[in-house]
């Protein structure tokens, strides 16, 4: 079993720039963290192995490019093979900033989602191959 966390970032948003998309990114990671509940949302044994595969209590992380349509479906269709199979979650940020000349405005904006699995699944594989890394 290899298990990885993805973040599926939205790459349709100009105001999304680097430092917001690591900041949804590590919102994305902690909200992962806090509704992983072994054996009842997630497999337990994947989970121990992703969180002891570094002495920090974290694993491997990677973060692939989808506009809104796209990461919106993925979920969709990791949800349907239910939440113990994939554990997923769209990101809410209830006060994205925005700037807007001198004033930031504050919107309630989904940046990004996450899915979780073993990477070696054929079902994960077809729901996010065709994503490329973000950049």
């Amino acid at each position: 079993m290899t298990p990885v966390l993805y973040i599926l970032m939205r790459n349709d948003l100009d105001s999304l720039n680097p430092g917001k998309a690591m900041a949804q990114a590590s919102h994305a990671s902690n909200a992962f963290v806090s509704n992983a509940e072994p054996g009842y949302n997630v497999d337990e044994e994947l989970f121990n192995d992703w969180q002891q595969s570094t002495t920090q209590g974290f694993g491997t992380v990677l973060v692939l490019a989808v506009n809104e349509a796209q990461m919106r479906t993925a979920v969709m269709v990791a949800e349907s093979f239910g939440v113990d199979k994939f554990p997923c979650d769209i990101i809410h940020d209830p006060t994205y900033p925005i700037v807007d000349g001198d004033i930031v405005h504050h919107v309630p904006l989904d940046t990004c989602a996450y899915v979780f699995g073993d990477k070696e699944d054929p079902l994960l594989a077809s729901i996010l191959q065709n994503f490329p890394l973000h950049s």
